[in-house]
């Protein structure tokens, strides 16, 4: 069973009222983390949570042409870098949810 971190930021800390919070998950890809365990945990934030978090299409998640999740502009770390969503997690993995970035002005 593999103990796995999960820090939210932004948008979603607000939705769910939380910075951090462990998951135990056997065998889970970041995909299951994202679309089964967290959902299951905040049940009442779960619809508003996958329409956060993904494209939907009449409140279903939409499924790229590999069969993936298709992510809505959120970037999703793994020990630092950007793994494909099908990346099974290991005990110790830290996961980062991180908002769409924009904004600023450059006048160079």
């Amino acid at each position: 069973m593999a103990k796995v971190k999960v820090k939210y930021f932004g948008r979603l800390r607000e939705l769910l009222g939380i910075k951090e919070e462990d998951y135990y998950v056997d065998g889970a890809t970041l995909a299951d983390l994202l679309l089964k365990h967290i959902p299951e945990r905040h049940g009442d934030k779960s619809k508003e949570w996958k329409e956060t978090v993904f494209v939907t299409v009449r409140g279903e998640v939409a499924i790229n042409a590999a069969g993936t999740p298709m992510l809505k502009n959120h970037f999703i770390l793994v020990k630092g870098r950007t793994p494909e969503l099908t990346y099974r997690l290991e005990d110790g993995d830290e996961v980062a949810i991180l908002p769409p970035v924009g904004g600023g002005n450059y006048e160079g």
